[in-house]
């Protein structure tokens, strides 16, 4: 696949196609992974829209006000011309909200003396190791049954013979 497909302008379509249905109430992502209108299923650009719908979830989620999110104590504690930047819980509350394990987050010099790999470099990367390592957990029986009664009763009510039984 030519990889200029998979730029800046495919990832902030992807961000804009997810953030604004969720905003309005949508629970559910089309087009993960695709490129040009579709006709391209690409691992990278799949990882990288996982890696926007988790921000767009959190997004959506909202972030929590209540007393230790807004530091009370630790205004109280530091003043007014104490350091927070330093403080452990400034670090602790810092890393909840903003933890993109895909992004780069490093200062030009060591980006480029680390191979200077662009976002879509990343993500292939990532998709390669999760294709040869990941072993997801399989559903409980309980889910299983419950999936398997949906698929019982729509086959029922399509009058579509069942695949798993001989007809």
């Amino acid at each position: 696949m030519d990889s200029k497909l998979c730029d800046a302008q495919a990832g902030y379509e992807s961000l804009l196609t997810g953030l604004i249905p969720a905003l309005a109430g949508a629970n559910l992502v089309y087009g993960t992974g695709m490129l040009d209108s579709g006709m391209v299923l690409d691992y990278g650009k799949m990882v990288m829209d996982d890696a926007i719908n988790h921000q767009i979830k959190r997004i959506v989620k909202g972030l929590p006000v209540n007393e230790t999110t807004l530091s009370v104590d630790l205004i109280k504690e530091v003043g007014l011309t104490g350091d927070y930047l330093m403080h452990p819980s400034t670090l602790s509350l810092f890393k909840a909200l903003s933890a993109p394990k895909l992004m780069n987050r490093e200062n030009y010099e060591n980006w480029t003396a680390g191979g200077a790999t662009d976002l879509h470099q990343r993500a292939l990367l990532q998709a390669q190791d999760l294709v040869a390592n990941h072993y997801p957990a399989p559903i409980s029986a309980q889910a299983q049954k419950e999936i398997d009664e949906v698929i019982r009763e729509t086959e029922k009510e399509l009058g579509i013979t069942p695949l798993n039984t001989k007809a």
